[in-house]
């Protein structure tokens, strides 16, 4: 069984990090299983970097960077999968409670004022927040983000004045007024230049 050195196992982390591999984590973990398959495999009185160069080419096709781009890739999906599941089952729950807080208030029974808060509340700092964090992501132009952003602000703002009125809390006209003024001043403006000058919404 052949045994690494130090100096080899600085040289194997050197290299794995001279190929592109930026990520800590990721460069231990290749380091960890590179050194595995060379004690594991090499002979007592073999080459280490031929044998080195053999093993490290069997983890990619182009270059090692791929090994970093893939990781990325997976972690990235797997966050997007569950924070898209939180959104779309906060989405049902508050939809659900606000109908179902709707019709107790019309028909003057208990429990409409929770369902109406838990319903409109949820909506507005879960779904919203989580929906715009998801489709930000898919945008690359800085105008996109930013009217993402102020869009999604002004959905917040108005279902929680309108979550004030119904409840007849204070500072329900306010926050219609800052949703308002989002909208008018800033969503607005952006949408439509970014829509002319784009042929195919022009």
């Amino acid at each position: 069984m052949y045994q690494l050195s130090e100096s080899q196992i600085d040289y194997i982390l050197n290299d794995i990090s001279a190929r592109g591999v930026e990520m800590e984590d990721l460069q231990l973990n290749l380091l960890d299983h590179v050194c595995c398959i060379i004690e594991q495999n090499l002979e007592a009185d073999g080459d280490f970097e031929k044998f080195y160069q053999q093993t490290i080419e069997s983890f990619y096709t182009n270059s090692l960077r791929e090994v970093e781009e893939e990781t990325k890739l997976l972690l990235t999906f797997k966050n997007y999968y569950v924070m898209r599941k939180v959104m779309m089952n906060s989405g049902y729950i508050s939809t659900t409670l606000i109908l179902i807080g709707l019709f107790f208030k019309f028909m003057h029974w208990p429990g409409a004022a929770v369902c109406l808060v838990l319903g409109i509340g949820s909506a507005s700092i879960i779904y919203i927040p989580l929906l715009f964090t998801i489709r930000v992501r898919e945008k690359r132009e800085l105008r996109d983000k930013l009217q993402l952003a102020f869009a999604s602000t002004a959905g917040a703002l108005m279902s929680l004045s309108i979550l004030f009125k119904v409840m007849h809390w204070p500072y329900s006209f306010q926050l219609a007024l800052v949703a308002m003024a989002f909208l008018i001043l800033l969503f607005l403006p952006i949408y439509l230049v970014s829509g002319v000058r784009n042929p195919d919404t022009k």
